[in-house]
Order: structure tokens, then C-alpha cells, then sequence
């Protein structure tokens, strides 16, 4: 999203800087006659860019940072940041945030601290993004205030200090910043500033959750399912993993699916089909636990017709990517499978495995199966079979 100044939209802090722009704490250049900014009018620059003339708001605005306005230089900062109109030029841009942050303009502190914070334009500097981060928090920008607690949380620019930390992640989470709430809430939790307060995190945890944070979700959602900080309520702490499996947060497809599986309490069924979905889903994305728990439900015909070969490549998949007490699973299992069967499965497991490694190269953790056999899928890689998501067609995605 291109935020420029005194637009319609902008919050109050951004707006109050645009009708009153303060006075240079230590100007660049000489200043020019109130006489020149006073004739000068940056809403014609800001007409130009909202019916994408950029060539014209480009102009405007040069014409604008040249006599020494505040408003135009942040926006003329923000096309050669962004490559909006023109070639991006970093170090241009750096420049004119510069000369408008000097003037006291929040946003143009808050993206001079963004540069030198992500090496935009110059040599990567956390001291000097600190600075400017801190002065635009000071003058209560939300999104500074946060920055500014992060790096006290991480000893950035200065000395980890996690009670800094604290401090300025209150100040961003009083005014709604989601992520300033989710930090809070784990500070609070952990007790790494005094004692751990399970209630207060819940209360931060829940409020980042409702503006779609999946990690304040699925924090909310332990909590609910633990009875840590809150009334244990198992109702809850499925809606909050819902929220964050959705979200595609796979811990939470996997602890959806448990909940599912093992509930029948408080009021909670337990759901075999839901249990199923969730775990498939979570299952295809390599998570281990989901993947041993699927294979449980193709093995006993769980809410769905026994499938032992299905019930095979899942325990062995599971095994393969760490969970290693499917081992004793799968010896049970192929004591009632025929070699065929068993063949079959083994296939299908290294198929999946194939496919699943040429998708995610760099997450794939190879783990033998402890067996005499030899690996089917050398023996037989042309063998006709069903693909891992064919076997998987009566499972939901």
C-alpha cells in the first residue's frame, strides 16, 4: 500500500503532521522564505499520483523538495523508494526522508529507520535505524513504537533489554498494533520481565488473534485447550486453531486434528471426518505427527473404510520424517498385509517422498525404514500405481 502525506485516509498522527509540519531540527540547506513553501501547493503532486500521472506528481514534488517542503520531500522519498514514476534510487530516497524526517515528519523518520534498518540505499546500520526509529516512535507512531521494542528484544542498535522492550510494545499495542500485542502477550508469558502473567498475555494474545495474527491464534488456542491463564474450554480452543489452521498454520491442522480425534469432553464430539481433514492436510505438508495419526485412522477405520496399505504409507512417512514410534506400527501393520500389499504401500510412500523432496528440496529429512526389504521404489520405479494423491482421493484436501 503507497501511503502518501495529506491524503484522505491517513490516521491522526500522520495527518496532524501534514497540516502542522515542525520546524527543522537542523535543516540540510538554507531554509526558503515561508513566502515560497506558502505559494507552493503539494495537493496538485498528490491529485497527479491518485490518477497515476506520475510524470506530473513527480514534477510537483521535485519542484516541492527543492524549496524545502517537508510533505514533498517524504512523497518524492516514496516514488524513488518504490520505483513509482521513475527508476528506483535508493540512495535518492534516502536522501530526501532524510531532509523531511530532520523537519519532524513521522512517516519520513519511521521509513529513514526502515532503510538503514534493512540496508536500503546504504551500508546496513542498526544504530542509526534505532535513532530514527525512536524519534518517530517518541512522536507516537504505532509502527516505530514497535520497531523500536523489537529491537530492545533483540539487542539492535543497543543492549537487548527486554523491559525496553515492554515498555514500547505497550505503547504500539495501546494503539491496535496486532504484532506490538502478540510480542507483548509472549513477554508476559514467559517471564522475562518479572513474572510470567498467563491472564495478561491472553488478554493480548486474543485481541492480536481477532486481527488475524495465526501465531496469536494458535497461542490463544493452547491456552484455551491447557487452561493456562483462562477457564479451560475445549469449544475455544478448537475455534482459535480452526482460525489459524485455516490460516494455513500446519501446527495448528495438527492440533486440530488431535482435538477432533480425542475430544468427547466439554460438550466437544469427537469427529472422525473432521480429524481426518486435518490431519491430511497437515500430513502433505510433512508434519510428522499428523502424518502417524492418519495412518491410525486408515489402520482401525476410523470414521472411513480400513485401508491397510493407505494406513502403511503414512506410518512409513511418518517414520521417515522423525517420528520414530511408528516402527512398531508398521511391524504390527505388516503382519496382517500380504507382500503385495505391502509392496504396494511402500511404493506409494516413495513416490510421495519423491514428490514431496522435488517440491521442498531443502526440508526433507531421509530416514531408512529398519527392514530387510529393498527399497521398492528402486526395485520397481516405473510400476504402475496410484500417486500419492490419488490414494489420498477419499481424503478431504
Amino acid at each position: 500500500m503507497i501511503l502518501l502525506l495529506v491524503c484522505s485516509g491517513l490516521s491522526h498522527a500522520v495527518s496532524a503532521q501534514a497540516n502542522n509540519p515542525a520546524e527543522p531540527d537542523a535543516p540540510a540547506s538554507v531554509s526558503p522564505e515561508p513566502s515560497a513553501v506558502g505559494r507552493y501547493n503539494v495537493e496538485i503532486g498528490l491529485e497527479a499520483f491518485q490518477d497515476e500521472d506520475y510524470d506530473t506528481a513527480l514534477q510537483v514534488f521535485t519542484e516541492g523538495a527543492m524549496i524545502g517542503h517537508a510533505i514533498a520531500q517524504y512523497n518524492l522519498a516514496l516514488m524513488y523508494q518504490q520505483g513509482i514514476g521513475t527508476e528506483q534510487n535508493f540512495e535518492r530516497a534516502m536522501q530526501l526522508y532524510a531532509l523531511s524526517a530532520q523537519q519532524g515528519i513521522v512517516r519520513a523518520q519511521f521509513n529513514l529507520g526502515v532503510m538503514y534498518d534493512q540496508g536500503q540505499g546504504i551500508e546496513q546500520d542498526y544504530r542509526e535505524a534505532y535513532y530514527w526509529y525512536e524519534q518517530a516512535a517518541e512522536q507516537g507512531d504505532a509502527d516505530a513504537q514497535y520497531a523500536v521494542g523489537t529491537m530492545n528484544f533483540y539487542g539492535q542498535g543497543r543492549a537487548e533489554n527486554f523491559t525496553e522492550a515492554m515498555r514500547w510494545y505497550q505503547e504500539s499495542a495501546r494503539q491496535g498494533h496486532r504484532d506490538a500485542q502478540y510480542n507483548l502477550g509472549v513477554l508476559l508469558i514467559s517471564g522475562l520481565v518479572g513474572e510470567p502473567n498467563p491472564t495478561a498475555a491472553m488478554t493480548w494474545f486474543t485481541l492480536a488473534a481477532e486481527k488475524g495474527s495465526v501465531d496469536a491464534q494458535y497461542n490463544a488456542a493452547l491456552m484455551y485447550a491447557t487452561g493456562q491463564g483462562v477457564t479451560r474450554d475445549a469449544a475455544q480452543a478448537r475455534d482459535y486453531f480452526t482460525q489459524a489452521a485455516e490460516q494455513g498454520l500446519r501446527d495448528a491442522q495438527t492440533r486440530l486434528g488431535i482435538l477432533y480425534a480425542t475430544s468427547d469432553q466439554d460438550g466437544l464430539p469427537r469427529d472422525y471426518e473432521q480429524a481426518r481433514y486435518w490431519f491430511n492436510r497437515s500430513a502433505h505438508r510433512g508434519d510428522a505427527t499428523a502424518q502417524f495419526f492418519l495412518a491410525r485412522i486408515f489402520a482401525d477405520g476410523l470414521g472411513v473404510e480400513q485401508n491397510l496399505s493407505i494406513a502403511h504409507m503414512w506410518y512409513e512417512l511418518a517414520y521417515r520424517f522423525g517420528y520414530e514410534h511408528a516402527v512398531s506400527s508398521l511391524e504390527r501393520l505388516r503382519a496382517e498385509m500380504d507382500e503385495e500389499s505391502t509392496l504396494q504401500a511402500r511404493l506409494m510412500a516413495a513416490r510421495w517422498m519423491r514428490a514431496y523432496a522435488e517440491q521442498n528440496p531443502d526440508s526433507v529429512r531421509i530416514t531408512r525404514i529398519p527392514d530387510d526389504a529393498v527399497d521398492a521404489a528402486n526395485e520397481n520405479p516405473d510400476e504402475s500405481t496410484d500417486s500419492p494423491a490419488n490414494d489420498s482421493n477419499n481424503l478431504p484436501d
